[in-house]
């Protein structure tokens, strides 16, 4: 598998996917880090799993699936190799820019906070962020091949706004409530609230905010979250991987 990894990571040499995985978690610290003043890791947070990172990964997914779509897949089709392999390649890929991009999201918002006046600004422990990192890593992740066969067949635009309005939507009207499990888009917001005590609509998870019960601070969500998200993404990998490998040249 390393060869057709290190394949798909030549493609996107030197483009503005490489970019993209600095790019991103940047593009979140810096507003909130000039707005959110005391609510700087809250603010950061809650945008970059909401809006930004959602965004990133479907963009990803579209901008991998269009260096062989624009040729419609003749220089793999026509080349001795495994379409399944070069699938799972794809998706390895974009993976390991979710995983980059989150760190780098960690690092960035562990360090900022050092600038910042710490007299009233509250600060969410490093282990419960970074806890949030893996986590969200894990709960998107099923995303990636839905995106990048999404990507192969109606494009950029109705890709990334499919996937960014499900998780907005999604994530914000079912994390609070006893049915989020029905939603895998709800469920990086929904394990966020116990981890960093963040609730989708931006407000700390506390008595007197919005939406806010006690029972959204039970760790015993964590477990069904992360297994269902393996689980899907494992099912989506298989299924697409067997699309993608039944392609023909047009």
């Amino acid at each position: 598998m390393i060869p057709y990894v290190v394949s798909e990571k030549i493609k996107i040499r030197h483009t503005f996917l490489n970019k993209l995985i600095w790019l991103a978690p940047f593009a979140t610290l810096l507003p909130a880090f000039l707005l959110s003043a005391d609510y700087f890791q809250l603010s950061s947070y809650n945008w970059w799993y909401m809006l930004i990172l959602p965004g990133m990964l479907s963009l990803s997914c579209v901008l991998l699936a269009e260096k062989d779509k624009k040729m419609n897949n003749r220089t793999i089709l026509s080349l001795p190799v495994s379409l399944k392999r070069v699938w799972l390649s794809k998706i390895l890929l974009v993976l390991g820019i979710l995983i980059c991009s989150c760190m780098i999201f960690f690092c960035g918002i562990q360090l900022s906070s050092l600038l910042l006046n710490k007299e009233n600004f509250r600060i969410i422990p490093v282990m419960n962020a970074l806890l949030g990192s893996i986590l969200l890593i894990v709960t998107f992740m099923w995303q990636i091949p839905i995106c990048l066969f999404l990507g192969n067949k109606v494009g950029l635009f109705p890709t990334v706004l499919l996937n960014v309005g499900a998780n907005g939507v999604l994530g914000v009207l079912l994390a609070t409530k006893s049915i989020w499990m029905i939603s895998p888009y709800a469920y990086p917001s929904r394990l966020m609230i116990p981890i960093l005590k963040i609730l989708p609509n931006g407000l700390y998870a506390e008595p007197g905010s919005v939406t806010f019960t006690p029972e959204l601070l039970s760790h015993s969500v964590i477990l069904p979250g992360l297994v269902i998200s393996v689980m899907l993404f494992f099912l989506f990998t298989y299924v697409t991987a067997n699309w993608f490998a039944k392609q023909e040249a047009k």
